[in-house]
């Protein structure tokens, strides 16, 4: 290929931009994009499907082939054999049977062959092992079924079937030959491909990549400045052909793009001088003027637009005009510009003018006017954008609306108005937001006076008046109003009203201004916290303070009248059981219902409130006769006695009632409630469901059990308790196996005080728990002064409150207690009344449970008394049952309590428990146990409970030996 300027001409041309070597950089195709190659890769592609399909086809007619060629031959061999295979079978021939398989193993594929008699026994047999190789999965895939084979054997001058002949077939042997034939197809047309990719590749290569790659070398060296220095030419062999056409083409376009280069770097020239002469107007006006090409990127801008947007010369050319636009403002900004480049110059000129946010460098955002127009030149069009720094003027007007909307927002959020009333014109103006507050139209804010006339309250309109004119009359110095206006729905609106008066030289009043202010959420505030304070939340009764002031009302007018006035108090029994079985959200549920029930059991003039828990309170006033109180009382608990459905359930209710009377029992409400509970409580320890009438002996016993209260503690806190054991005597050997731990109260100035007086004070306080713990830490230090002065071991048994054990944590405390004293667990016993335990049971199994494991046991107290259940004898861990004295003092002389007293004693020594009987006080209690077999007893007869010294000379022995009891 010929060309008409030198290498190092063409390459001389060259301009800087374009780089060095670029033919060389066109002419080196990597292989894998040659046309060649791509080509030839196609065709062997092709071929070597097309060669697939084919063999695929030729390898499954061989298969089918190979299988019934195969089953052909089987058959023959097996037709040969048949003949002397029925005469075996005919006659059970053995010998003859194992000829014939044998000679069928002359044929290779049978690998088993069996002869079988018409009875279907085995007359012959034999198999060979399968042949093995690397292939055989795949001729298990290709021949999935094992190839068996059978034909009945007939003895034909007989028509008689006398057996049958079955062999079967490796697979893999006859899979061997057709796996051969297979591979040397495969083998045949992979070389077939393979010689025909790399004939095509050397054919494509010499007949279309290298002509083509000198002519992209020819093109290379082409000097873009000048074109048409240099075209093309083509060998004689490719004139007529398409790289012939192609280079003729290519020099013609050569040709075209040199004379339109000559004839743009002339427009260019004139372009330049337009531009300096344009650059030098806009750089002298003091709007900002930025230029922007048809793709909306900047162009020029003149030195305002620099300063405006704080760009140097230059800097921004190329950048998209939406960098200097806020966000907000691009799509508004981008309809403007294109809408103007599109328009035709004879189209009317729109208003093009808005106002947006402009963006600085810097990110700083500011307010700007933008105008844009169209220039024309040729056919190029650019967009003239024009900006103005408006920032402090929207400054100016944003100042004045938000100075607006900060009166206005004020009035609103304060629910306010303003009234103007000027007494020298004599007009009356509201403010129209107060009017529209009201439900009505702004228009009517200049007609106040009538709408205040109108609106107002009938309630508060001769005092509003009055106020108004009492201010302006200057009888007094501020003006403070509260009224109601009707709303326009028909609701009444409190308004508090505050002005002021503006006043002549004679103290007349020439204007009048203030403020409406709605406060209705206020007084609803005020109201509801009025509500709130004086009743119960959850029944919506009155609560103590309302019931008090009521009381105190009645009670002074009781007194004018000369009538009587009852207070009932009244405490619903068992009501914990309610919330611990069936949760706090019933027993609320049930209370809503006793006060609905009591309300509807008094007169409208009495009083029903709810003083906390489940206490509630009725003051019945004006009684003319005292017993008029039963009457209400008797009539409550009738009411109360219809069961309240709760949740599905039906719940009866039993309550205590405690009756006050006024003037009789006290004079004040104080004094009354305090009477009231007093007799309630006596109602309660009757068992409840009842009432009782105050009575001055109620209030000396109530005296005297919170003196006995306050007893009891100064003798925690001062040690006035001791404890006496009394022995517990087996009924074998009648020597003391055991003691029982028994508290007693010295009191300083009282003396003696029975642990039946004081041990119900104490469970009914709580103070049970530090006194029990008192009682153990007692005993097991005395446990371990016997232990160390070398006494037998005696375990002593401690009584335990139920409050005790239901304590948390109570078991790792007694065990921790034995510890600490170094008492063997084995020598506490723990002792709980049958009544107590089963009352609670629920709440102390686990920790009876846990006391067991630890190896401390358990008796139950005064057995027999309760409930008696064998059930829980049999489930809890309890280690001995104490007969109660009752039981034991009758037994000689009643047949009934002696029947019951034996039976215990039975049972519980079929239960493998230790049975002890207390209360032994004669001979024949002792006579009646011994016949019964009672395990050990308890009583006077034997001793009373003794201080330590007494028990130690009496029945124990510092040589361990058990004294026997006289």
């Amino acid at each position: 290929m010929k060309a008409t300027l030198s290498p190092e001409q063409a390459e001389a041309d060259i301009p800087p931009e374009s780089g060095g070597e670029p033919a060389s950089a066109v002419a080196r195709v990597p292989l894998r994009k040659r046309l060649s190659f791509k080509q030839a890769r196609n065709t062997a592609l092709v071929t070597l499907v097309l060669g697939m399909v084919l063999s695929t086809a030729q390898i499954t007619i061989d298969l089918l082939d190979m299988e019934r060629q195969s089953d052909q031959l089987v058959r023959q061999v097996l037709s040969i054999m048949r003949e002397a295979a029925a005469e075996s079978a005919y006659s059970f021939d053995q010998a003859l049977a194992d000829r014939v398989v044998t000679g069928l193993f002359e044929y290779k594929p049978i690998y088993r062959a069996v002869i079988l008699e018409d009875f279907g026994n085995q007359l012959a047999a034999r198999e060979r092992p399968q042949a093995e190789g690397q292939l055989k999965w795949l001729a298990e895939m290709l021949l999935p079924v094992e190839k068996t084979y059978s034909i009945p054997l007939v003895i034909e001058r007989h028509n008689q079937n006398v057996g049958e002949l079955r062999v079967s077939i490796d697979r893999f042997l006859i899979a061997q030959e057709f796996f051969r034939r297979s591979g040397v197809v495969l083998s045949t047309g992979i070389i077939w491909t393979v010689a025909l990719a790399l004939i095509l590749v050397v054919m494509f290569y010499s007949t279309l990549t290298k002509p083509f790659l000198r002519m992209s070398s020819a093109i290379a060296e082409i000097n873009p400045q000048r074109p048409a220095d240099k075209l093309l030419s083509v060998p004689r062999r490719h004139e007529d052909d398409e790289l012939g056409l192609l280079a003729k083409t290519t020099n013609e376009v050569l040709i075209q793009f040199d004379r339109s280069l000559v004839e743009r770097v002339r427009a260019e020239q004139a372009l330049r001088e337009r531009e300096t002469r344009l650059s030098g107007i806009m750089d002298n006006v003091a709007d900002g003027i930025i230029t922007l090409d048809e793709d909306l990127r900047i162009e020029t801008m003149n030195a305002a637009a620099q300063v405006l947007f704080g760009y140097a010369d230059g800097e921004a050319t190329g950048q998209p005009f939406v960098t200097l636009i806020e966000e907000r403002d691009w799509t508004r900004v981008a309809v403007a510009l294109m809408a103007c480049l599109r328009r035709s110059e004879e189209e009317q000129r729109p208003d093009n003018r808005a106002e947006i946010q402009g963006r600085r460098r810097n990110g700083e955002v500011f307010a700007m006017a933008f105008g844009v127009s169209q220039m024309r030149t040729g056919d190029r069009r650019t967009a003239i954008c024009v900006v103005q720094d408006i920032t402090q003027r929207k400054r100016a007007e944003q100042a004045l609306r938000e100075s607006e909307e900060r009166l206005k927002l004020a009035v609103r959020a304060t629910r306010s108005g303003v009234f103007d009333n000027s007494y020298t014109k004599g007009t009356y103006w509201w403010s129209p937001e107060f009017i529209e507050m009201l439900g009505y139209d702004a228009v009517d804010a200049m007609y106040a006076n009538k709408l205040f006339d109108g609106l107002l309250h009938p309630d508060d309109k001769d005092m509003a008046q009055n106020q108004i004119e009492r201010y302006l009359n200057g009888e007094v110095g501020d003006y403070l109003s509260l009224y109601r206006l009707r709303h326009r729905d028909g609701s009444w609106v409190w308004i508090e009203a505050r002005g002021q008066a503006i006043r002549d030289e004679g103290g007349r009043p020439l204007r009048f201004t203030g403020t409406m202010t709605d406060v209705s959420d206020r007084k609803r505030f005020e109201e509801q916290l009025m509500y709130v304070s004086t009743h119960d939340p959850l029944t919506g009764l009155p609560n103590r303070t309302l019931v008090q002031d009521r009381l105190q009302h009645a009670l002074a007018h009781a007194g004018r009248k000369g009538t009587a006035v009852a207070v009932l108090l009244l405490d619903v029994d068992r009501f914990k059981l309610v919330n611990d079985s069936l949760g706090h959200q019933a027993g609320d549920k049930l209370l809503r219902a006793l006060a609905q029930r009591l309300g509807s059991c008094v007169r409208a003039a009495d009083t029903v409130g709810r003083l906390g828990a489940d206490e509630f309170l009725i003051v019945a006033e004006d009684l003319p006769d005292p017993q008029m109180a039963a009457r209400v009382a008797e009539t409550i608990l009738v009411s109360l006695s219809r069961p309240f459905g709760i949740d599905g359930q039906q719940l009866f209710v039993t309550t205590s009632i405690g009756i006050a009377l006024f003037p009789g029992d006290g004079q004040d409400f104080h004094a009354l409630m305090r009477d009231a509970d007093t007799a309630m409580h006596n109602a309660k320890a009757a068992g409840g469901n009842g009432y009782r009438f105050f009575t001055p002996e109620m209030n000396e016993a109530a005296v005297a059990r919170l003196s006995l209260e306050h007893s009891l503690r100064e003798a925690l806190e001062q040690g006035q308790f001791f404890l006496h054991y009394q022995p517990k005597i087996a009924m074998g050997s009648m020597h003391a196996v055991g003691v029982e731990a028994l508290i007693r109260w010295q009191h300083p100035e009282i003396g003696m005080i029975p642990p039946t007086k004081f041990i119900p004070v104490a469970e009914e306080t709580g103070l049970i728990v530090p006194l029990g713990e008192w009682v153990m830490r007692a005993a097991l230090a005395q446990i371990h002064d016997w232990q160390a002065r070398g006494f037998a071991p005696v375990p002593v048994a401690v009584n335990v409150s139920v409050r005790q054990i239901a304590t948390p944590m109570f078991a790792e405390r007694v065990f921790a207690l034995c510890q600490e004293y170094g008492v063997p667990p084995e020598l506490l016993e723990i002792e709980i009344t049958e009544t107590a335990m089963m009352s609670n049971l629920a709440y102390i199994a686990d920790t009876l449970n846990e006391i067991r494991n630890r190896g401390i046991r358990i008796a139950i107290d005064d057995f027999g008394t309760g409930y008696s259940s064998l059930s829980y004898l049999r489930r809890l861990p309890i280690t001995t049952l104490k007969v109660d004295r009752s039981f034991v003092s009758e037994a000689p002389i009643n047949a009934d309590t002696g029947a019951i007293a034996a039976t215990i004693i039975a049972m519980g020594r079929q239960l493998g428990l230790k049975v002890v009987a207390e209360g032994i006080e004669t001979q024949e209690q002792l006579e009646f146990l011994r016949l019964h077999h009672c395990d050990e007893m308890q009583g006077y007869f034997f001793s009373r409970p003794l201080p330590p010294g007494d028990l130690e000379a009496r029945f124990l022995q510092p040589n361990g030996v058990l004294e026997p009891v006289g």
